[in-house]
């Protein structure tokens, strides 16, 4: 079977799970593919979609938070949404592509070709099966007026949610989340260390600030900080946000505070950690979940995160502090 993986770079999460299913098929021998839909038909401009929700939940995740909220009341009226009309741009050329390189399914792990692939199913002739994977521990705001063949789900929990918004029970697929297989693999805590260089003898605080680095890392620090421990080290994974990172380094240098530039070695950090300090993405959640880290989620962007964080703590699987002091005294424990 050939398989076409589409994702959005809003985030890194939903390229992390692309990437799960793809290395799953992969080792059952199928032939995969794996392409950002903004980024196939041209280079997106510096005011393309996905540069401006990233822009946004770095520079103000309340917006974002109200622009979210706004999606669900706008998603439960039943509506054609925006969000779908805005991804029909190039669904023609996508169904040429799907054609012309033989592709037997579809599989997207974001809303955007998933709205797109809606499209074509409703007015072209696609005969392509087409699926959705959704990466967040809740129905999404837009998700249900899609219309593909079948839905992978994290959680029963979320199933219920779906058929509540009205999605039919029956393309309905209680999966579990996507998780690379790297995070499965056994490491020890000395291990992991003496691979990244930390020290054996410190009790390492993991702060992650996800693949566009949000959040105000730089508070989260001052209050760990204020925690009385003299042989604690702050190692900070900023991901792709290089202004952070300076910010960190130049404020923080020789002083107890560790940042990492965008690194392949997460696997490694969590193992390395007493403690993980994060963004509650969906996929980075499950992946500390599958690894056994002692999780506190800090720093969720409101709207689908805060949810996310309120799933994990409700089923005892992270702390989710509402405000960087809150998150050191949950971390220190």
């Amino acid at each position: 079977m050939k398989v076409l993986l589409l994702s959005c770079s809003t985030g890194e999460g939903h390229n992390h799970c692309a990437g799960a299913v793809r290395e799953a098929l992969a080792a059952r021998g199928h032939e995969t593919e794996f392409l950002d839909l903004l980024q196939m038909f041209g280079e997106p401009g510096p005011l393309s979609f996905d540069k401006i929700l990233n822009r946004i939940s770095t520079k103000a995740p309340e917006l974002f938070g109200m622009m979210y909220h706004a999606g669900a009341m706008y998603s439960a009226t039943g509506v054609t949404s925006p969000v779908y009309l805005a991804n029909i741009r190039h669904a023609r050329q996508l169904r040429e592509f799907i054609l012309a390189r033989g592709y037997d399914a579809v599989v997207c792990s974001h809303l955007f070709p998933m709205e797109t692939l809606t499209f074509l199913r409703r007015h072209e002739d696609l005969p392509v099966r087409c699926y959705g994977v959704l990466s967040d521990y809740t129905c999404i705001p837009f998700l249900a007026e899609t219309e593909l063949d079948g839905y992978f789900l994290p959680h029963e929990a979320v199933r219920a949610d779906c058929i509540a918004a009205g999605m039919p029970a029956e393309k309905l697929i209680v999966s579990g989340m996507p998780v690379a297989a790297k995070f499965t693999a056994p490491m020890t805590k000395q291990a992991a260390r003496e691979l990244l260089g930390l020290p054996q003898d410190k009790r390492i605080y993991l702060i992650m600030t996800g693949g566009i680095g949000c959040g105000d890392a730089v508070t989260l620090c001052e209050a760990i900080r204020r925690v009385p421990d003299e042989d604690a080290l702050l190692c900070v994974l900023p991901g792709r946000n290089e202004e952070l990172r300076t910010t960190l380094e130049e404020k923080y240098a020789g002083h107890g505070v560790l940042t990492v530039p965008f690194t392949d070695q997460v696997p490694a950090y969590m193992h390395a950690a007493d403690v993980l300090l994060s963004k509650a993405g969906g996929i980075s959640s499950a992946e500390a979940a599958v690894l056994g880290v002692p999780l506190v989620h800090t720093m969720a962007i409101p709207g689908v995160e805060t949810q996310n964080a309120a799933f994990f703590d409700a089923h005892g699987m992270s702390f989710f502090a509402q405000n960087p002091d809150e998150a050191a005294r949950f971390a220190d424990r």
